[in-house]
């Protein structure tokens, strides 16, 4: 027989067969896990409310490999999975069930309400993170929820099960050690910069887009600046992970797609220039990556592309329609997953970037469901086997058939993007209007619009009525962007947002403008003709303020802390400082403010 919920293969080599039954014998408890050993998951789990069902989806044989009820699912709830259990997550209350068993263990009611959770699967989770709430609830044997301090940016994880968190109001990035139940937010990113976190191989990062910079990121703070050799706006949305070194950016209002050289980040090197594809008109996601290939969903043709590091097309394939948004993940076997926001169709992405699609049926029709299932129920829900047992024969009369009934209506899923969004200004006040969302199975009750700036206090948001296509927004400041956006929700829940972007106009922007100085020698490391002062010249700056100035350079082994200057009342300053003699490297300065100066190759006096 096979093992229960799962479908009947054909004989393996003794070999998998084998470690076939280590991993389920660690997972059942037969065998204790080694201790420290994160195991990494395979496969994704995919819920399908119109069935009952929730199906493992394998990556790697592009196949269902089990599937298992569960009572009640929500329209659009996800999945995630850790060591021996899996989460049902939906709008009201998550559901445990066993992975070896496939039954329901137990119901809770959502820690959060109102806001859909980013999930992340890693070592010692899977994590829930709730980014306007600022809290983290970690799951398995003891739900543990934890508080950041502050709004949250899309987190990342590292193999060692290390979660990195960005606190979007002071620029704080937080470390949440495995099993631990605090966060520790020791390092700061430059304040008033936008930008987001990363990780290239196995190492996190951060990605200043005001600077455009790439720097480290440890438990004592930021490494070295890297210079990305482009520039990049406030609403550039960057991949969570590298492909094959190269990070994914995506300026949607330029409708351009950058690969960031990011090969050289452990060791200090210098990125190269980025490869920039240019896009067809229409809205997109927010870049992934498997570990070889960048994905991107055009969601105006509904379309999955996949692209090489260097930014040539790798494959395209249509998204089978669905009611609804379509939901994009990535593995922790580093493959992506496509579902439809029904759950009825999964397409996968290998790791060298090729889409397969796989069909999400069930192996039988499901059996008839309680209604509900108390919060602390222990009932047990017997599992969807791939090969039924037969039914005993009837010792009543045959029944006549059924009469033929209509086929079942999808069940309901959040709402589609409003339509048309547009923010226009009139001097400090944003006016927003958009169209209808696509009900998507159920009536639109509400919109909820969202106004964060790019630095800075003022974020903001407003819950309207179902019937609402415009609002305001006033005391916007001078010199700042705002990302606004609009949601609209129905009883399924809030859908994905539309997001436009205004910035009201400042005056004169400060800058910076550094040459070659006095040339002379500093010591036996810098001397003439090679050795010189760096000339600044500040243009701009407010007046009375005292500002850090330092001086950065693609030579791995330089270093300088740098120097406060005191702005005079004309807003200008100029002087020379910071000895170089580093011949061939580039150099440039970086205010506290965010200012970042031209870059020079340094030549020989």
């Amino acid at each position: 027989m096979p093992e229960r919920g799962f479908k009947r293969r054909l004989p393996l080599a003794v070999l998998t067969a084998t470690c076939v039954a280590i991993v389920v014998a660690v997972a059942t408890g037969a065998v204790k896990p080694v201790p420290g050993l994160g195991l990494t998951q395979a496969g994704h789990w995919v819920a399908s409310p119109a069935l009952g069902l929730v199906f493992l989806v394998n990556g790697a044989n592009r196949s269902v490999d089990a599937q298992a009820a569960v009572p009640d699912l929500e329209p659009g709830s996800d999945v995630v999975q850790g060591d021996t259990s899996a989460y049902v997550i939906g709008q009201r209350r998550i559901v445990e069930f066993g992975k070896s068993d496939l039954t329901v263990s137990r119901s809770v009611d959502q820690p959060v309400t109102g806001e859909r959770p980013f999930l992340l699967e890693t070592a010692g989770g899977p994590y829930l993170v709730f980014r306007e709430a600022g809290r983290v609830v970690r799951l398995g044997d003891a739900f543990t929820s934890i508080d950041t301090g502050g709004s949250l940016g899309d987190p990342v994880a590292t193999s060692d099960g290390t979660v990195w968190l960005q606190r979007t109001g002071d620029g704080k990035l937080c470390r949440l050690a495995k099993g631990t139940d605090t966060v520790g937010c020791t390092v700061q990113a430059a304040r008033g910069h936008t930008g987001a976190l990363t990780v290239v191989g196995d190492t996190p990062a951060f990605v200043d887009t005001t600077a455009s910079t790439l720097q480290t990121v440890t438990d004592t703070g930021l490494g070295k600046p890297l210079a990305l050799n482009a520039s990049f706006s406030a609403g550039a949305q960057i991949a969570s992970a590298d492909a094959a070194g190269r990070i994914a950016i995506l300026e949607p209002g330029l409708r351009k797609l950058y690969f960031v050289d990011a090969s050289g980040l452990s060791a200090g090197r210098a990125p190269g220039p980025p490869k920039t594809i240019d896009l067809s008109d229409g809205q997109y996601s927010r870049p992934t990556a498997s570990s070889s290939a960048v994905v991107l969903l055009d969601l105006t043709r509904n379309t999955v592309v996949t692209y090489s590091p260097d930014g040539l097309p790798r494959h395209s394939m249509p998204i089978p329609p669905e009611n609804g948004s379509p939901k994009l993940s990535r593995g922790e076997d580093k493959r992506v997953y496509i579902e439809g926001a029904q759950g009825n169709h999964v397409l996968v992405v290998d790791p060298e970037g090729t889409v397969a699609q796989v069909a999400v049926t069930a192996d039988k029709p499901p059996v008839p469901q309680p209604t509900t299932v108390p919060p602390t129920s222990t009932t047990q829900l017997p599992p969807q086997r791939g090969n039924g047992g037969v039914r005993p024969p009837s010792q009543s009369r045959p029944k006549p058939p059924p009469p033929a009934t209509s086929p079942k209506a999808l069940a309901a899923s959040p709402p589609g993007l409003p339509s048309g969004l547009r923010a226009t200004l009139a001097g400090t006040t944003a006016n927003v209007t958009w169209g209808a969302a696509a009900p998507n199975g159920a009536a639109v009750t509400g919109y909820r619009v969202s106004w964060t700036p790019s630095s800075g206090a003022g974020a903001g948001s407003a819950a309207l009525d179902g019937a609402a296509r415009s609002t305001s927004i006033p005391n916007l400041r001078d010199g700042v962007t705002y990302t606004i956006t609009v949601a609209a929700e129905n009883r399924a829940g809030r859908g994905a947002p539309a997001t436009a972007r205004v910035s009201p106009p400042a005056g004169p922007r400060p800058t910076i403008t550094i040459s070659r100085g006095k040339t002379g020698t500093y010591n036996e490391t810098c001397e003439a003709p090679k050795c010189a002062k760096i000339r600044v010249v500040m243009k701009g700056f407010q007046p009375g303020t005292r500002v850090k100035v330092r001086p950065w350079s693609s030579d791995p082994d330089y270093s300088n802390e740098g120097r406060g200057c005191d702005i005079p009342a004309s807003g200008n300053l100029t002087f020379e400082a910071f000895d170089f003699g580093q011949v061939g490297n580039q150099v440039w300065v970086v205010t506290d403010t965010g200012v970042k100066s031209n870059v020079i190759t340094w030549q020989s006096g």
